[in-house]
């Protein structure tokens, strides 16, 4: 009976430490790389050269997935990360032609707060993004056997409950 218990509060660690271990390792590959991305974009976003704003932009195009759609079901363009790196590409053509212009002209500033808005919209379609990024393929597989692990586990202790009680009774 010890020994099964012990057996059974392994397995209960064992179970508990995989489910942590794929929380974190769901986290890291799918959605740190792109709140990370938006971290840079809200800096850019309050950056005041086109140097500043083109660097920001540079550090988030290399966190972004270069292609792909999170949004299985009905996918849209503005959480199409092919598009969203394209539009990237454009706002930071347009920090290096604001660049020559003269600071605190009209156009500079027009220029500047026109990217400054780009970039809030597409910060927008990230956040709408993010609740997709849970749903990748490898996250699927590591919550289904997480799932039978579960399983397992509930039919060892229903066959382990089953023989006790058999065991008792026939004491």
């Amino acid at each position: 009976m010890a020994s099964s218990y012990r057996l059974m509060m392994v397995g209960v660690m064992v179970l508990m430490a995989f489910g942590v271990g794929m929380a974190l390792y769901g986290y890291q590959q799918a959605i740190y790389p792109v709140d990370s991305a938006l971290g840079y974009l809200a800096r850019a976003e309050s950056a005041q050269t086109p140097e500043q704003l083109a660097d920001f932009v540079r550090a988030a195009k290399r966190e972004l997935p270069e292609s792909g759609n999170p949004v299985w079901s009905f996918p849209t363009a503005k959480t199409d990360f092919g598009l969203i790196q394209r539009n990237l590409d454009d706002m930071l053509a347009r920090a290096n032609s604001i660049s020559s212009l003269e600071p605190y002209s009209t156009e500079y500033n027009t220029g500047l707060y026109d990217i400054h808005a780009s970039l809030r919209t597409m910060q927008e379609n990230l956040v709408d993004a993010t609740p997709y990024l849970y749903v990748s393929f490898t996250n699927i597989m590591l919550s289904a056997v997480w799932i039978a692990v579960i399983l397992a586990l509930f039919a060892i202790m229903r066959r382990g409950r089953a023989k006790f009680q058999e065991e008792y009774e026939n004491q």
